[in-house]
């Protein structure tokens, strides 16, 4: 292996440059470091070692030591100390992967096979090595650093990113992650963006209580991930303390949705949990946990102005007479059942059917109709999700 070695041997100066420019194109983080002569001068320094150093060793048989490992988590380490974000150290990480087997891959000839493979095995499984000890020297330092609050929102981040580090960061945060997830997406339409309380701390409350990603995605949205089986569609008992806990924490009627899907597709399941919540019904204290099969009817209805502006018309009928979006609530959510619905509004039984034909006279649907569960289901999910305000 003796020409591979001597030819990296060679260009290592010139390719420890190259990385360099490499990382000064890809991460402003690094253009700002690479701008003082004293960081650049630093961290050519090691990007030209650990080049060399890769060629001793691979050309005495030999792996990274103790203190070889020990000296790439003290870099990691000062990495954080200076500010790398997490996300940027992750991509350092993988750039440099990317550049290193490039140039072996560069000084390689046709026969050079056997060489070439036993190059990049080992580099493969040190470099593995070395990775993982430059991330903890980095998250050692994140620990002391950044809250809870801000290492959950890198943690969600990496994790519907896909990357690599997010394990690290998991298991540095006490979270076990999973193969599935349940999104849960709440938002607070009332939650003005400059709040006096701070959004880190209203996250740091709940990890206290349940051990789960959740971060801030938006003024008004928070996300958690909760585990799920592969074949659970819907979440069980256990997830609705965990929302009414997260509602309570930031003391503001939500709107809530809820997807399944593995976590290699989390962005779509993400996705769908807020296109959920965006027509949900608005709940002070959650009851339940919309998913796609409670509200695929308002789905379809947003997505074609023309049904909507023409439910909203039958929507404003029912709004005008007194308690009949709030009858019609409980009647459907108690199936129909008419005793059962008096007695959550704690009305009589005729005050019930007295309020249903008025629904009728109002709207012209019978309510207990075919017709009327399709049409008025909807158009009391709507008026209850504020769309027809």
């Amino acid at each position: 292996m003796s020409g591979l070695l001597d030819e990296l041997m060679k260009r290592s100066d010139a390719n420890a440059r190259a990385e360099l420019v490499a990382y000064e194109r890809e991460l402003p983080e690094y253009r700002l470091r690479a701008a003082d002569p004293r960081s650049r001068a630093e961290m050519l320094d090691y990007a030209v070692w650990f080049r060399r150093h890769t060629v001793e060793l691979v050309r005495d048989g030999r792996r990274l030591s103790d203190e070889d490992l020990s000296f790439i988590g003290d870099i990691g380490r000062k990495r954080a100390e200076e500010g790398l974000s997490t996300g940027a150290a992750q991509h350092v990480l993988a750039l440099h992967a990317t550049l290193m087997l490039r140039e072996i891959n560069d000084v390689a000839e046709g026969d050079d096979l056997d060489e070439l493979l036993r190059l990049t095995a080992w580099f493969g499984e040190q470099g593995a090595r070395g990775s993982g000890r430059y991330l903890d020297g980095y998250l050692a330092v994140q620990r002391l650093r950044l809250s809870v609050g801000k290492r959950l929102h890198d943690l969600v981040d990496l994790l519907l990113a896909g990357d690599l580090s997010a394990p690290g960061l998991a298991h540095d945060l006490g979270i076990c992650l999973h193969d599935h997830y349940f999104a849960v997406v709440l938002r607070f339409p009332g939650r003005p963006p400059g709040r006096d309380d701070d959004p880190g701390d209203l996250v740091e409350s709940v990890f206290k209580l349940h051990t789960v990603p959740i971060a801030w995605r938006r003024p008004d949205e928070l996300l958690v991930l909760l585990p799920v089986c592969a074949s659970q569609e819907t979440p069980g008992d256990d997830a609705l303390p965990v929302v009414r806990d997260i509602a309570e924490a930031v003391q503001g009627a939500c709107r809530v949705g809820v997807a399944a899907g593995p976590a290699g597709r989390l962005p779509e399941t993400v996705s769908m949990a807020r296109r959920i919540a965006e027509v949900a019904p608005v709940q002070r204290v959650p009851q339940v946990l919309p998913g796609i099969g409670d509200v695929f009817v308002e789905l379809g209805v947003v997505r074609v102005p023309e049904v909507d502006q023409w439910l909203r018309d039958v929507a404003r009928r029912l709004a005008n007479g007194p308690d009949l979006v709030a009858t019609l609530d409980a009647y459907y959510r108690n199936d129909m059942n008419r005793l059962r619905a008096a007695v959550g509004l704690h009305v009589h039984p005729r005050t019930l059917d007295y309020r249903l034909r008025r629904v009728r006279e109002v709207t012209g649907i019978d309510p207990g109709s075919v017709k009327g569960i399709r049409i008025l289901t909807a158009a009391v999910a709507r008026l209850q999700a504020g769309a027809y305000a």
